[in-house]
């Protein structure tokens, strides 16, 4: 039978990792690279994370959301309704529009519930966050057209500050993204010094480890794609 000191101190231990268990489930995430539109088609989105160590597959109190130049109004874009299999450090979660998986045909993880509204592509905050509204990432852009917030959790930026912006908007004319520039287990520093646009076109690349180039269609008057 365990002396009662023994029970104490391995219910004390007990507690004091149940967070630590608990925290390697989602938090642990960068937005790594977006696109808001191929070719001016701002239907055509995707928005892509990628895990900042193991285990980080369990996202399903994980969502993105998409604040106005303001910081407000925001918009659920992309949630989750189940886990995904692959947990390495460095594996992707990819949500996109129907409309992006239809052209380049890569499969997305998860289909965005809309696309960030066009108004707010010029200046605007994406944020990956808990479903109670603790935010783990924030990516914001349109340098001093974006007067809202730009702070979150200290989880993945250790002041907990995420700006000063990207300072242009999001791509969406031609066929790039905009691409956190650190590697898989990096912290943030701020948006303006850790995104760029890639040099040429995008790549995008689901759980499975698959990846596609942003497709070269072109959307003409007539709705119709060549």
């Amino acid at each position: 039978m365990r002396a009662p000191m023994q029970t104490a101190i391995a219910g004390a231990l007990v507690l004091a990792l149940a967070p630590a268990t608990a925290f390697a489930s989602f938090h642990l995430m960068q937005i790594e690279r977006v696109t808001a539109g191929a070719n001016g088609d701002v239907d055509r989105q995707a928005i892509q994370l990628r895990m900042r160590t193991s285990g980080q597959n369990l996202v399903t109190n994980g969502r993105v959301v998409a604040w106005d130049a303001a910081g407000q109004n925001p918009v659920v874009v992309g949630s989750f309704d189940a886990v995904v299999a692959n947990a390495d450090t460095g594996d992707r979660i990819l949500l996109a529009t129907a409309e992006f998986e239809a052209d380049p045909e890569l499969l997305p993880d998860f289909l965005m519930a809309r696309p960030i509204p066009e108004h707010y592509l010029d200046a605007g905050r994406l944020t990956f966050e808990a479903h109670g509204g603790l935010i783990y990432w924030s990516l914001c852009w349109g340098g001093a057209g974006y007067t809202g917030s730009t702070t979150g959790s200290p989880t993945n930026d250790l002041d907990g500050e995420f700006g000063p912006c990207y300072p242009h908007a999001l791509p969406a004319r031609g066929r790039d993204a905009l691409v956190f520039t650190g590697a898989a287990g990096d912290v943030s520093t701020d948006n303006a010094s850790d995104y760029a646009v890639t040099d040429g076109v995008g790549e995008f690349t689901n759980n499975a480890r698959e990846s596609s180039l942003v497709s070269n269609t072109v959307v003409f008057a007539d709705g119709m794609d060549r």
